[in-house]
């Protein structure tokens, strides 16, 4: 079989230029297409189902029932917000004080066999902790485990603006229970984020249970030589302890640990443990005792993955957790709760808005409008967007980014900016949030 020669390519030169002309031409318009609208992209239009398609009237209605699904799902979760807030908004002095007091009942009624810690653990690392998914749970609750039986005493660093939920009452009766003579002592960290009256009255709560001591950690830049401020935690001004980079209440601290040291009941060195929730201000405790950083600190919650042993001097010794996440239900009230505590990475979040609905029912709308330039608004949504358009964050065509703008608003409540803090049960002082 003959084979059939190929076509020539040759062609004329004025088809040849002809071909370029109109090739450089289209490239000429879409460059100034582009100039005019550099976003515009023509969107195919969809060109829906086929009239051929078999079961097509079927198809129709199944993709009709789920945009209803769709839009009343979305609808029940608008209508389940403005609730929350409306309900939240207007709080009174007599709220305020019985929330306080339920917070104390809960408290204490949480308080249940130690044998079954682990459970709760397991149980809050499943329900909230999505930002630990590449953690081990079973690893982190195996440090955390070894560094209570090796401590001879315990540290648990609670957050001064809310320490009743930070503090976790079965771990402290686990060790009591020991049989161990353990000691424990709490360490009100932050102090410089509440008033120094508001650090007054919580002393004189939580010294009600344990030895209590307030803390500042230093936030001086370089590694070594930190300072310690020998000023009093109780008499210092609110604007000096705001402002001052040293670190309070260390030497209280030190003292303390000192006393245990010469204690008969215990040895002459002693192994001190280091407990709390993620991001609580652990290793920055141990770097302001140390004067030295020698922990890795950091506003990125689990950033202490195993245990750490730290020789403060001869006779003491630091050991440095892991943080865990306590937790007795899976409530999406108490899930948010424990994202507000910046135990979970922002940026890992599926659903950033409901924590945002708590914070927004906790603070007022002036000092919210007045932190963030927005004017008034309605609901979350309404304020999400007002924010949003304000720090620039929208999609294409110009509509609001809700989301990014709620990892704002949770950036700026964990780092501090926005003031808030909580009262002891028993205080006749209403729980405040204070404007800037």
């Amino acid at each position: 079989m003959v084979h059939k020669k190929t076509q020539s390519k040759r062609i004329s030169c004025a088809k040849r230029y002809k071909i370029a002309r109109k090739v450089a031409e289209h490239r000429r318009k879409e460059r100034k297409e582009a100039k005019k609208n550099p976003r515009s992209n023509k969107l195919k239009k969809d060109p829906g189902i086929p009239n051929l398609w078999p079961f097509k009237h079927q198809l129709l209605n199944k993709i009709d029932q789920q945009k209803r699904k769709a839009e009343d799902e979305k609808q029940r979760q608008k209508e389940a917000r403005n609730a929350l807030f409306n309900k939240n908004r207007n709080i009174n002095f007599s709220s305020l004080v019985e929330d306080a007091s339920k917070r104390d009942v809960a408290f204490e009624e949480n308080s249940k066999d130690p044998d079954s810690v682990e459970d709760d653990i397991s149980t809050a690392m499943d329900a909230v902790a999505i930002g630990q998914k590449d953690n081990s749970r079973k690893a982190y609750y195996k440090e955390f485990r070894e560094v209570i039986e090796a401590a001879d005493v315990i540290l648990e660093i609670l957050d001064a603006r809310d320490p009743l939920g930070y503090r976790t009452k079965e771990i402290e009766k686990m060790v009591n229970n020991s049989g161990s003579g353990k000691k424990i002592i709490l360490i009100l960290n932050k102090i410089d984020l509440v008033p120094r009256e508001n650090v007054t009255q919580w002393l004189e709560y939580l010294r009600k249970d344990y030895p209590t001591v307030a803390f500042k950690s230093s936030t001086q830049t370089q590694r070594k030589n930190l300072g310690h401020s020998s000023l009093s935690t109780t008499k210092i001004s609110d604007n000096k302890l705001q402002h001052s980079n040293e670190c309070l209440g260390a030497d209280d601290l030190i003292q303390l640990l000192k006393n245990y040291c010469r204690n008969c009941n215990i040895k002459t060195s002693i192994v001190v443990g280091v407990i709390g929730y993620p991001n609580v201000g652990k290793s920055s405790v141990i770097n302001s005792l140390k004067r030295s950083k020698v922990c890795g600190v950091g506003a990125t919650p689990g950033l202490t993955k195993h245990a750490q042993e730290i020789h403060l001097d001869k006779n003491i010794k630091l050991l440095d957790s892991p943080g865990i996440v306590f937790a007795r239900d899976q409530g999406d009230d108490k899930n948010s709760e424990i994202l507000l505590k910046n135990c979970v990475k922002i940026e890992q979040l599926d659903d950033p808005i409901s924590p945002v609905e708590l914070i927004v029912s906790r603070c007022s709308a002036q000092q919210l409008m007045n932190k963030y330039n927005v004017p008034m608004f309605r609901d979350v949504n309404d304020f999400l967007i007002h924010v949003a358009r304000q720090r620039g964050k929208l999609k294409r065509g110009g509509i609001p980014n809700i989301d990014a703008a709620a990892r704002i608003i949770l950036q700026d409540w964990n780092s501090g900016n926005i003031p808030y803090f909580t009262t002891p049960p028993t205080s006749t002082i209403t729980m405040e949030v204070e404007n800037n």
